[in-house]
């Protein structure tokens, strides 16, 4: 039963993102600055990519995802399912941080280059420096929310996985609060290595309060909002 559930996942995956995309794509001259409608088209591949595994989003508090404020927001990675989750559940636009070489993916890696999502270059410090520039100007000119995981992987025990600071330094150069957000049940029902969710059910979004990072600046203070976000990760159920 899991094997055939997997395989009407795996077709549902493929024919939703392929029409989804490509409407995305298509979108994407009608607002060329902000993008907006083109992100909503990404916003409903999120859902519907959610509903044919039979899952639900629910959002709980102690914190509220305005789409009027632009914050990062940093969550916990611990399956496939997390980014389409994410893009379904924020009522903003969220754009994630991204390594550069995956513009390079059929559908998903063109439109991320395209829609402006934030692409990192790791392996050259100046062109890397320029890139983040150009996040934190659209950031704020756009509203847009970097989204950001700073485990940098999925987890491979369900476990958090050390947090890489350098993730946090988008929110410090632009002077925006970074909001913790914490993913419960992807894990469960999608773990690093799964072909498809083991079965339906529930996927918990539980949104804490925004943190400040004013007076934090360079290496320590890519520390101390690490070690902020992780104490709030835990104290929402991440283990």
């Amino acid at each position: 039963m899991k094997t055939l559930r997997a395989i009407a996942f795996a077709w549902w995956a493929a024919i939703i993102t392929i029409v989804c995309f490509t409407l995305a794509m298509l979108a994407l001259p009608l607002n060329p600055g902000s993008k907006r409608l083109s992100h909503r088209v990404a916003s409903f591949w999120g859902r519907a990519l959610l509903w044919g595994a039979g899952l639900r989003i629910k959002i709980e508090g102690p914190g509220t995802l305005d789409p009027n404020v632009t914050r990062m927001i940093v969550a916990n990675h611990a399956s496939y399912l997390d980014p389409p989750t994410m893009l379904g559940a924020h009522p903003g636009q969220i754009r994630f941080m991204l390594k550069k070489e995956l513009m390079r993916l059929p559908f998903i890696g063109w439109y991320t280059s395209a829609a402006g999502h934030f692409l990192i270059d790791r392996d050259n410090p100046r062109e890397g420096k320029k890139l983040l520039d150009k996040a934190v100007e659209r950031a704020k000119e756009y509203h847009w929310n970097p989204m950001v995981f700073p485990e940098g992987t999925r987890t491979s025990d369900g476990k958090l996985a050390p947090f890489r600071n350098g993730a946090f330094q988008l929110a410090l150069s632009a002077g925006i609060e970074v909001q913790p957000v914490a993913i419960l049940g992807t894990y469960e029902r999608m773990p690093r290595g799964a072909i498809g969710p083991s079965r339906g059910g529930d996927i918990i979004v539980r949104v804490g309060e925004p943190i400040s990072v004013e007076g934090l600046k360079g290496n320590p203070g890519r520390k101390i909002m690490a070690a902020k976000v992780e104490e709030a990760l835990r104290a929402m159920g991440v283990e």
